[in-house]
């Protein structure tokens, strides 16, 4: 069963929701906030991903031989890679002070879209085919890129302490957490790119090229008709997770540049190391 799909209309009704309530008990903070993302804190997951997609980049490259030499099987394979990671962050936020206009807590609910963006800077991938009905083998060698690419939309709650919010310009901390749908791991893109040589004994070869894009839920539906297809047992590919989580840990300035107008600049954690202005309204 898969997450229900996280949208921006069921957010945006979360917060007039909430408004009214809140402004009934204390002073509000309407934000806009944005920044850039980079270096992910979830690299062991991300990494486990980029291996079974290289994989993937495999079987694309396995199907263009078979394209031309049916009977070839794969017999061994290696792949290398190294990672490279960034992309933008924005979103709306609505805090509630509980304590009114000089209070130090704060509760917020923020709608977050953050692409994280996973360049591949080098891959290369090599496998060794053979032909069982004459035992003739050939080796493939291949180097490329690809990128992957996801733009989840994510719910987060988060706890804000403003440090001596009285003065006009004054520290604070946030912490928080939210999550984004399946939806969002299953409409991550992979492009890729690769040139190859299928090179024989015999010193003669031939060369492959090919690039393309494919979401994680295509290469889902393709790896599990290609187990059907070859009547393997192995289990298909498929995702660690059926959510996205998100932990925020923030530390900041707010600025007083007019009456009830604050800028904001703060620097922490969203996935990854973050660092992104706004500017806020008071009422």
């Amino acid at each position: 069963m898969t997450s229900p799909r996280i949208g921006l209309p069921a957010a945006v009704l979360a917060v007039l929701i909430a408004a009214p309530a809140a402004r009934a008990q204390g002073h509000i903070e309407f934000g806009f906030h944005y920044g850039r993302w980079g270096l992910n804190l979830l690299e062991p997951l991300i990494e486990g991903l980029a291996d079974d997609f290289i994989g993937r980049l495999k079987d694309e490259q396995l199907d263009r031989i078979r394209e031309r030499h049916p009977g070839l099987r794969e017999v061994g394979f290696r792949n290398d890679f190294s990672l490279d990671s960034g992309g933008p962050n924005y979103g709306f936020e609505l805090r509630w002070y509980p304590a009114g206009e000089n209070g130090s807590f704060s509760l917020g609910l923020s709608v977050e879209k953050t692409t994280f963006k996973f360049g591949f800077l080098r891959v290369s991938t090599s496998l060794a085919l053979e032909d069982p009905e004459i035992h003739q083998q050939a080796r493939f060698e291949a180097s490329g890129g690809a990128t992957v690419t996801s733009k989840p939309l994510a719910i987060l709650l988060s706890f804000r302490w403003d440090i001596r919010p009285a003065l006009w310009i004054h520290p604070y901390f946030a912490f928080g957490v939210g999550l984004a749908g399946e939806s969002a791991l299953l409409e991550t893109s992979m492009g890729y790119r690769f040139d190859g040589t299928l090179s024989y004994p015999d010193g003669t070869g031939e060369t492959f090229r090919e690039e393309g894009t494919k979401t994680v839920g295509e290469l889902i539906d393709e790896d599990r008709r290609r187990k059907i297809d070859e009547g393997s047992s192995d289990e298909p590919f498929s995702l660690p997770i059926k959510i996205l989580p998100f932990v925020r840990l923030h530390f900041g300035l707010k600025v007083l540049i007019a009456k009830n107008f604050h800028a904001l600049v703060d620097f922490g954690i969203l996935n990854g190391f973050l660092l992104r202005g706004g500017l806020a309204v008071r009422i």
